[in-house]
């Protein structure tokens, strides 16, 4: 009798010291998550998701085909980014590139479609777009890479590999951003490093940006162009 009444003072002994524990951990991880909300104006902040990481820095504009459709306000996508690369590079639009066709998106168009004579309707149709690749520079491009991974770039911080974006050129600060399209297609890479040095020649891509646009297979070839940043 004297032992169960001990063994039962032992279980609510211990059933008290669980509730305790667990009341413990509920106030800490409670707390923890209040300080999250407070460090963030009462919300809790949370890690990109991948899908966003997809559309920033060049992964964004990796090989996109720009005018295979009509653009306009409220769309989105990779080629959206190529418009609006096209049109900052002539000053008609300011603020970060994105994938978003917004309204200051609309009047950067209509800008532009003014000063080519076109119809001031602020969608990117074919003839818009063929117009706007028409307008951008033109340069011979070649590429390089194999036999060469793992090295460094002139550049520094950059150690070529096979998945490496980016290009050479002989005069630009390292880390200028620069819009290269070849046949319809574009992709938006940094300069890493110098070259090439061969006459009438203005870029050499790595494998994986020249892979992006189609460039590989040709060897050399003319590319449009546009800088969209200057690098220091």
């Amino acid at each position: 009798m004297n032992r169960s009444l001990r063994l039962g003072k032992l279980n609510i002994a211990v059933a008290a010291a669980l509730v305790v524990a667990l009341a413990l951990v509920s106030l800490l991880v409670g707390g923890q998550n209040d300080h999250a909300s407070a460090s963030s104006g009462g919300i809790v902040l949370s890690s990109q998701s991948s899908a966003a990481k997809k559309t920033s820095g060049t992964s964004a504009v990796k090989g996109t085909r720009f005018g295979a459709r009509v653009l306009r306000q409220g769309m989105a996508g990779a080629d959206v980014k190529v418009l609006k690369s096209i049109v900052r590079s002539k000053n008609l639009l300011s603020g970060a590139l994105n994938t978003t066709f917004d309204r200051p998106t609309t009047s950067a168009v209509r800008r532009f479609q003014s000063s080519a004579n076109m119809s001031r309707s602020g969608v990117v149709n074919k003839v818009t777009a063929r117009k706007m690749i028409g307008s951008l520079k033109t340069s011979e491009a070649s590429w390089y890479g194999p036999g060469l991974w793992g090295n460094g770039t002139a550049c520094g911080k950059v150690t070529l590999r096979p998945g490496t974006i980016g290009l050479a050129n002989k005069n630009l600060p390292c880390g200028t951003r620069v819009l290269i399209g070849y046949r319809g297609k574009f992709i938006i890479a940094p300069v890493i490093d110098r070259g090439p040095y061969i006459a009438g020649r203005t870029w050499d891509l790595t494998k994986a940006a020249s892979d992006a646009i189609g460039l590989t297979g040709a060897g050399v070839g003319r590319v449009r162009h546009a800088i969209l940043s200057r690098g220091r």
